[in-house]
């Protein structure tokens, strides 16, 4: 029981489950429509919502992460998101299922700032790298375990007993993220003086900006694939069964990375996560078929798993003199991209307008790998400079 409590185990799992908190309703959403008798795009705004207060509550979060430290709020996030949960397995309508969901985006926001944080704090520069392909190995697992057992059980029984059984095991995590040990101590570090150390670092700046690029990409437009597949005919279990690939493909390449990421340079990773990225949506411009949707979904995931967590560690690193608050705005700015993502999804989705969506988000996703390759060279060079 005490190696279950370790941080070692305890920090991938709740990146995990809060992975799968923004993953659940996925392949939910033309069934929570008809219980609702509410459009795609009122039922699916959900999706949206939660991942804009995801993004907008990490403002909250962070100054409060160094207040409070990272423990205190991990577990008062979670609490909050174990009610929240609660909440959308027995909401009346669609409206405070909305409200509902909403508010879990809102809780689950302080999760990975406060992990990277602490990761931060307690692990040197070296070590940091494996650490961060397991927390991408726990998001990876969590969008799998999210879209295809959510599409799993939706075919046996109601909906709302998923939102109710992880309400249930995210209290139990209560108690248990209470008793982490203390790491690191940002008491002394002021608000305002962590953003202007930010706002006059131009590598966090410009990291931001390809950060939410990724969001918009590997996470917004992600989560529409299952809608899109499913108003091609297929089931809610097929749905979930091919964009599960995303998390698979993750597990087994952040496996990977363990092997050659001190030997590979972080430019090279990054330049092969935007070929993967254009590959993905290039597969989509063909059509949507579950085939197609499947491969899209298993390049995607390469690409999230190579550039995800490059970018990672070397915002760990940029950042490194306000960390606290340097992590809190690289989750805002990944969920920021992702909800504008979510939303144009959820506007294709109701108007069925996939092709327009796929087609920039192959000329982002270009952008993206050109960006942070070139981006990556200037700093590994500066680095050897110094």
């Amino acid at each position: 029981m005490r190696r279950l409590l370790a941080p070692g185990v305890l920090l991938p799992f709740a990146i995990f489950w809060q992975s799968l908190d923004r993953t659940l309703l996925l392949p939910l959403v033309p069934v929570v429509a008809e219980e609702y008798n509410a459009s795609i795009f009122v039922a699916g705004s959900a999706i949206t919502t939660h991942a804009l207060a995801y993004a907008l509550m990490q403002l909250l979060w962070g100054p409060l992460s160094t207040r409070w430290g990272r423990v205190k709020v991990l577990t008062v996030s979670t609490s909050i998101a174990a009610a929240a949960n609660f909440a959308s397995a027995v909401a009346p309508t669609v409206e405070t299922f909305i409200i509902a969901r909403t508010l879990a985006g809102g809780a689950f926001a302080a999760t990975f700032a406060a992990v990277l944080v602490y990761i931060g704090d307690s692990m040197p520069l070296e070590r940091r790298p494996a650490a961060m392909s397991n927390l991408a190995t726990a998001v990876a697992l969590g969008i799998a375990a999210g879209v295809l057992g959510a599409a799993a059980v939706a075919e046996l029984t109601s909906w709302r007993v998923i939102f109710g059984g992880f309400a249930i095991v995210a209290a139990a995590m209560v108690p248990a993220l209470a008793l982490l040990p203390r790491a690191g101590n940002h008491s002394d570090e002021r608000v305002l003086s962590q953003l202007r150390h930010l706002a006059r670092n131009p590598w966090t700046m410009g990291l931001y900006a390809l950060t939410a690029l990724e969001g918009f990409l590997f996470i917004g437009v992600f989560n529409l694939l299952p809608v899109a597949v499913q108003q091609t005919g297929v089931s809610v279990f097929i749905s979930g069964l091919v964009t599960a690939a995303f998390g698979i493909v993750v597990i087994a390449v952040s496996q990977l990375m363990k092997l050659v990421v001190n030997r590979v340079p972080a430019w090279a990773l990054l330049g092969v996560a935007g070929v993967f990225g254009v590959a993905s949506f290039g597969v989509l411009l063909t059509g949507v078929s579950q085939f197609t949707v499947l491969a899209a979904a298993a390049t995607m995931g390469a690409a999230w798993a190579l550039g995800h967590t490059t970018l990672q560690t070397w915002i760990t690193d940029a950042a490194a003199e306000a960390r606290a608050l340097g992590m809190t705005f690289f989750s805002i700015s990944l969920m920021l991209g992702g909800s504008l993502g979510a939303g144009l999804g959820t506007v294709a989705a109701d108007t069925h307008t996939f092709p327009m969506l796929f087609l920039v988000s192959l000329i982002g996703a270009a952008g993206f790998g050109l960006g942070t390759t070139l981006a990556r060279v200037k700093y590994r060079e500066k680095e050897l400079v110094a």
